[in-house]
C-alpha cells in the first residue's frame, strides 16, 4: 500500500508533509511536478492543497507586522507625522520595486483560487492544466511573499532610522512575545523528551521554508545535512531574509544597497548572532532561537549561521542546526551570543 504523502501534526494543528528528512528538504513544488508527470494524480492534489496550510502561518505575520511595528514606534514616542512619513517612503520604495502595492487579502484570495482550479485539474487528470495552475498559483504566492517581506524589513529600517539599530530588539520581542512563550514551554526538557522537540523543530523548518519558496528556483527546497551531534538545513538562500541580499533573487537589487540601503548591524550584537552585516529581518532568527531560549530553558532550540551583508550579495547560503541534545551545543554558541552555558542544564523529567 502506497504511504500517504501527507499527515497530520499535532505540534503544528495543521497537515504536513511524510516522508524522510531529505524527502522533506525537497521543495513542494518540486514534488508535484514529479507526480504529475508520474500521473500520480491523488498525491499531486493533496500536495497542492497542502501549499496553502504551507504559506498559512506566514499570510497571517504579513498582515499583521507592519501595524504593529508602526504601533511600536508610536508607543516609543515617535511623532505621528515622522511614522507617517517614513510609512510613506516605504510605500515608495515598494511601489518602485514592485510596480504596484498589494492588497495581501485579495492576492491571498487570488493565490488559494489558482491553487484549487490546480486540484481541481488534478482531479479531471488534465496534467498540462494542473501544471500550470499550480505554476500561476506559486508565482502569485511568491510576488505577494515578496512584497510583504520588503515590507517588513522597510519597516524594519524606519526602526533604525528613528531609534538606532539597538532597538531591534526591542522591536522584534514586541512581534514575538506570544511565539516566545509558547516556543518556551512547548520545547522544555522537563516537559518534554528532546527528541520529540527535535522532531517538531525539523518539522516547522521545512513547513515554514516550504512556504517561504526558498532557493534560487523559488520552489522551497533545501539541503538536509546530518553530522554525528546534529542535523542541518541549508537554505540557498531562505526565501526571506536571505533573498533580500542576494543579486541572483533581487534582480541585482538586494535591500542592503542602493536604492533602498535597508539596515544591516553596523557591529556585532548578541542579538545578531555576534555578526555585523546582519539585516534587520534576519535578528528575529537569533533571537527566537537563540537568545530567548537560553535565557529561559538554559540552551539554545535551533543554531543558526546566516548569511552576512556584502559577503552573501553574491551567494551565501544559511543553515539551520538541531543538535541530537542540548548538551551538545558547544561553549562557542553561548559564547556567540554573549551567553555561558549554564553550570548544570536542565535534564529531561524521567517520568
Amino acid at each position: 500500500m502506497t504511504e500517504p504523502v501527507l499527515r497530520f501534526d499535532a505540534s503544528l494543528g495543521q497537515r504536513t508533509r511524510s516522508g524522510d528528512w531529505p524527502e522533506l528538504a525537497i521543495g513542494t513544488y518540486t514534488v508535484i511536478r514529479d507526480k504529475l508527470n508520474a500521473e500520480d494524480w491523488a498525491a499531486a492534489a493533496d500536495l497542492i492543497g497542502v501549499t496553502i496550510e504551507e504559506a498559512a502561518e506566514l499570510r497571517e505575520i504579513f498582515e499583521a507586522w507592519p501595524a504593529e511595528i508602526l504601533g511600536w514606534l508610536a508607543a516609543q514616542g515617535a511623532a505621528p507625522d515622522v511614522i507617517a512619513a517614513e510609512r510613506d517612503r516605504v510605500a515608495g520604495l515598494l511601489r518602485a520595486q514592485h510596480g504596484r502595492g498589494y492588497d495581501l487579502p485579495a492576492e491571498w484570495d487570488r493565490y488559494v483560487a489558482l491553487t484549487e482550479a490546480a486540484v481541481a485539474a488534478c482531479r479531471a487528470r488534465d496534467a498540462v492544466a494542473a501544471r500550470a495552475r499550480a505554476d500561476a498559483a506559486r508565482e502569485a504566492w511568491r510576488q505577494v511573499h515578496d512584497y510583504c517581506v520588503d515590507e517588513i524589513y522597510a519597516l524594519l529600517d524606519a526602526v533604525v532610522r528613528l531609534r538606532g539599530e539597538d532597538a531591534l530588539p526591542g522591536v522584534w520581542d514586541h512581534l514575538m512575545r506570544d511565539w516566545y512563550d509558547d516556543h518556551a514551554a512547548r520545547l522544555d526538557v522537563r516537559r518534554q523528551p528532546w527528541t520529540e522537540s527535535a522532531r517538531q523543530l525539523m518539522t516547522a523548518i521545512v513547513q515554514g521554508f516550504h512556504g517561504h519558496l526558498s532557493g534560487t528556483d523559488r520552489e522551497g527546497g533545501m539541503t538536509f545535512v546530518e553530522e554525528d551531534d546534529r542535523y542541518g538545513f541549508r537554505f540557498d538562500p531562505c526565501g526571506s531574509g536571505g533573498r533580500m541580499i542576494r543579486d541572483d533573487t533581487t534582480g541585482g537589487k538586494p535591500r542592503p544597497a542602493e536604492p533602498f540601503s535597508l539596515a544591516v548591524t553596523t557591529r556585532p550584537h548578541d542579538w545578531s548572532f555576534g555578526r555585523a552585516g546582519v539585516q534587520a529581518y534576519c535578528v528575529h532568527c537569533c533571537l527566537l532561537n537563540m537568545v530567548m531560549p537560553i535565557d529561559r530553558l538554559g540552551y539554545p532550540t535551533r543554531v543558526i549561521d546566516p548569511p552576512t551583508w556584502p559577503e552573501a550579495r553574491t551567494g551565501a547560503p544559511c543553515t539551520w542546526w538541531v543538535y541530537k541534545d542540548p548538551a551538545l551545543v558547544p561553549d562557542e554558541v553561548y559564547e556567540r551570543v554573549g551567553r555561558r552555558r549554564p553550570p548544570a542544564p536542565p535534564g529531561e523529567n524521567p517520568s
